[in-house]
């Protein structure tokens, strides 16, 4: 359900967006990840089992709920389970119902960037999608070298632009990630929770999900920030973008960037 704004709309003239939880889902990568951890794991570890790693995994997510899943679980399985995930990014990737259109939609009247803390395979999936042709720029942690919740990645993409701080919301699916970094810069943000569409990639194990799943909904809780008092909220960028639709500034040309 839409949360109501705590204050009014700002007037917005450029749009920042995130990628995972905007315009796809996160989950997918993860799951294969952590499949892909618990099959190397299991090599080293024949003793080792699925509550017992589903227990770890808990503890891995839940001591660093401010962070993104990463290479740090049973290393170094961890490390070559990512390697196999980046490879596959293109195949494992779930688009958000409806983000593209959206994103086609925001972009006919303002100019639109994407801002995320990313690994560079994510440009194939914008390029398929269609999503690059409507994008002014790709600002990525690791094609930029500064991630997230630095504010300095948003600052990097606004300077490339030219554009001004205040008159820019950055919409994303985490309050310190997204919002806090914009809120530091004097720019505005939009908080997102698209319906839970995705689905598990082939082969994960059903109890992995399952613990996956409720680790999920206990990470979304410990997420809480006080950037979110402050920001916009839509159900997903498809609600967003009606609610902007109303009262579209002049289309600004931007000169795209790749």
């Amino acid at each position: 359900m839409t949360k109501p704004a705590k204050a009014a709309d700002p007037a917005v003239e450029t749009i920042a967006t995130d990628v995972g939880g905007v315009l796809y889902y996160d989950e997918p990568f993860e799951l294969a990840w952590l499949q892909g951890v618990l099959e190397l794991a299991g090599e080293a570890d024949p003793t080792l089992t699925i509550e017992r790693f589903t227990a770890e995994m808990r503890r891995f997510y839940l001591q660093r709920a401010s962070a993104t899943a990463s290479p740090g679980l049973y290393s170094p399985a961890g490390a070559h389970a990512w390697t196999s995930v980046r490879r596959r990014w293109s195949d494992l990737a779930q688009l958000v119902p409806g983000a593209v259109t959206a994103l086609a939609s925001l972009a006919e009247h303002r100019p639109v960037c994407v801002v995320a803390n990313q690994p560079p395979e994510c440009e194939e999936v914008l390029r398929a999608s269609g999503a690059t042709e409507h994008l002014a720029l790709v600002a990525l942690d690791t094609t930029v070298g500064i991630a997230k919740p630095d504010p300095g990645l948003l600052g990097w993409a606004i300077e490339q632009l030219g554009w001004n701080p205040a008159t820019t919301l950055m919409v994303g699916d985490r309050p310190d990630h997204d919002a806090a970094p914009a809120q530091r810069l004097g720019a505005h943000a939009a908080l997102v929770t698209p319906p839970t569409g995705w689905s598990a990639p082939p082969g994960t194990d059903p109890a992995l999900v399952a613990a996956y799943r409720e680790v999920r909904a206990e990470r979304m809780g410990v997420r809480r920030h006080p950037a979110a008092d402050h920001s916009l909220h839509a159900r997903d960028l498809a609600d967003l973008a009606t609610r902007f639709a109303d009262r579209a500034p002049a289309r600004h040309r931007t000169v795209v960037v790749r």
